[in-house]
């Protein structure tokens, strides 16, 4: 029997970190050697900035499944993929998003040496082509989940139609597809991914400005295990399509739909398909009275997204509080929230379940509204008011006295809010955006004495932040791991050295250009554990 933690084996210590979250695994890992060569065997995930070489990294990370090599520009890709290939990881995951193009040779290196790859990350492409996909298809025939979304294609190579019918007649087991942004393709997709794909739960569809209500339609009515559909910019919804697809689309749990035209009819066919999560961004002719007859109908509503939808005010937030019970997630990023109709809507009216609430870019709530939003989710977690000008020092403090459960707030472009409150303790924050609020040097003390758990600080473009007032935060948030301070042009040209020796901690400082250090100062600094860079 061990007398002692450190007569523990360590089949016992990993059993012990495999319980904690991922974040909490640095805390042990830097006590000792030993806890360090332990934790490195939990770790799964990594993201690479810089080429370097893979096999090290897998003697080190024996258990690495999932590797992000977004940071690396395309003439570095093709030699870090093929140290991937022959480096003997079980690679599950890989992000190639953002390079220039795809290197289609050592993908098919990977694809031969990598059977069990399972998710593919191909987004923001400077060029996407079919034969592009045409590679992925047959170098990676076990893929469940690509992303393809939003490529750039300056130079008119593009996705259509056919490369998209080539690689669902080969990918058959594919579960997760986001097309986004490939402005080429049809319905003519949508039919074959819904036809070959047999296993296809998730379907993301934004800003494909040729796809129809007749391809969506199909997808509904054939895909069996459909369970997330997004799909935007549809110019006309014939209802008439989606007659008798309820019975058809059972799985589905979410449905978005943004910035269409939406009748009436397939409001309340969302309601009755989607009972768990709803998506009507950028429906701006929908009214409070909308949103009330349609939550009568919505007990087991979790998540709502009316953003963009510039009628609806507070009047519909106290609505949803009340009639859909299970409710955890609203989001009227652009709406009226505070320009009237919730005087009495608020009476009585109380909903522990919600815990996120994006009310960005509401011009009119003021801190009036926001106590009474305080009142009716007494349990909020996370609370984003970033662009809303008609709060104060007030409002925000006094919500967050009855809030003191938040978790994450976002108060950027706030100039009104200097100080997020005194006398009294945010030990749960976590996560505080600020940029170009009204917070300096004085408030940062008093951020700092009330916030002492914070893990992720943003002052871009706080003027009144100079090195004075950042010493007294990074002095008392001593698990402070990334703190943006771009924008702040009164920090000193030594700031990156200084931060690191306060707060070792840090593991990424985004700093002004006249603030950034030089190449070797950063690999010193990168050494340490801390990431510098520069926006």
């Amino acid at each position: 029997m061990a007398t002692s933690c450190k007569d523990l084996p360590d089949e016992c210590w990993e059993l012990i970190f495999k319980r904690l979250h991922h974040s909490h695994l640095e805390s042990p890992s830097l006590s000792c050697k030993r806890f360090l060569s332990i934790t490195n065997t939990l770790r799964t995930h990594l993201k690479i900035l810089y080429p370097t070489l893979i096999i090290p990294l897998s003697k080190r990370f024996p258990r690495l499944d999932s590797i992000d090599l977004s940071s690396l520009r395309n003439g570095q890709l093709h030699h870090v993929i093929i140290d991937i290939a022959t480096s003997g990881l079980n690679l599950k995951t890989l992000d190639l998003s953002e390079s220039d193009r795809l290197p289609l040779e050592s993908l098919k290196v990977l694809g031969s040496r990598m059977k069990n790859l399972r998710v593919l990350v191909c987004s923001c492409l400077l060029t996407l082509r079919d034969m592009d996909l045409v590679v992925i298809a047959d170098s990676m025939p076990c893929l469940e989940d690509l992303d393809i979304s939003e490529p750039i294609n300056r130079f008119d190579a593009a996705v259509t139609d056919s490369g998209i019918k080539v690689l669902s007649s080969k990918l058959k087991g594919l579960r997760k597809i986001d097309v986004s942004g490939n402005h080429y393709i049809t319905d003519k997709s949508l039919l074959a991914l819904s036809t070959n794909c047999v296993y296809l739960a998730e379907i993301f569809v934004l800003n494909c400005w040729s796809v129809t209500s007749y391809g969506i339609a199909f997808v509904m009515r054939n895909s069996s295990n459909l369970s997330s559909l997004l799909v935007s910019q549809l110019s006309r919804i014939e209802f008439g399509l989606f007659d008798n697809l309820v019975c058809c689309a059972r799985n589905l749990s979410a449905l978005g739909i943004f910035d269409s035209s939406v009748p009436d009819e397939f409001l309340h066919f969302i309601v009755k398909a989607v009972p768990g999560a709803v998506c009507l961004a950028g429906t701006d002719f929908l009214t409070d009275e909308n949103i009330s007859d349609l939550s009568q109908c919505l007990p087991a509503l979790v998540l709502i997204d009316l953003d963009l939808c510039n009628n609806l005010t507070e009047s519909t937030l106290f609505t949803l509080a009340k009639n859909c019970t299970f409710l955890e997630d609203i989001s009227m990023d652009g709406a009226d929230v505070g320009g009237g109709g919730g005087d009495r809507a608020s009476d009585n009216v109380k909903n522990p379940r919600i815990k996120s609430l994006n009310l960005v870019k509401n011009r009119n709530l003021t801190d009036e509204c926001l106590e009474k939003l305080a009142s009716v989710c007494p349990s909020l977690e996370v609370l984003d008011v970033s662009s809303c000008k008609g709060i104060t020092d007030n409002g925000i403090a006094n919500f967050l006295k009855r809030g003191s459960k938040i978790r994450k707030l976002w108060i950027n472009k706030c100039r009104a809010i200097k100080n997020i409150g005194k006398g009294f303790e945010l030990s749960e924050l976590v996560v505080l955006g600020a940029a170009s609020s009204g917070i300096n040097d004085h408030r940062l003390v008093v951020v700092g004495n009330t916030c002492r758990g914070l893990l992720n600080l943003n002052l871009d473009g706080c003027l009144g932040v100079t090195t004075e007032g950042l010493k007294e935060i990074l002095t008392n948030c001593e698990r402070l791991r990334e703190i943006n301070l771009t924008g702040c042009l009164n920090v000193s040209t030594e700031t990156a050295d200084w931060l690191v020796s306060l707060r070792p901690s840090l593991r990424k400082i985004i700093l002004p250009h006249s603030s950034f250090p030089s190449g070797s100062q950063r690999e010193l600094l990168l050494r340490h554990g801390c990431l510098v860079l520069s926006e």
